[in-house]
């Protein structure tokens, strides 16, 4: 993998780590979580540009989470953190 990539993925996934660690001291909303599942399969799918732009949302639900946003079903931020862990081992 030639080092702009290895930098693009270290990069989106310190992001996606660092907001579901924060996630564990406050918690994150549907809408922020279903946001960091779509980072996490951008990441796994080498779309760096997309999933930094998804996180850039999600870090900021106070202007990107749309009102009264709902839930098809919940989302567990443990489960994102071991889906973030299996991607960061496939690499």
């Amino acid at each position: 993998m030639s080092t702009p990539i290895v930098t693009a993925r270290r990069n989106l996934a310190q992001r996606i780590s660092k907001l579901l660690l924060k996630g564990g001291e406050t918690s994150l909303t549907s809408w922020q979580l279903r946001q960091v599942q779509g980072a996490i399969e951008q990441l796994e799918e080498e779309r760096f540009a997309e999933g930094e732009r998804t996180m850039s949302e999600a870090e900021r639900p106070d202007l990107y989470e749309p009102g009264a946003y709902l839930a098809k079903e919940p989302i567990e931020r443990q489960r994102l953190v071991d889906q973030l862990k299996m991607v960061i081992a496939a690499a």
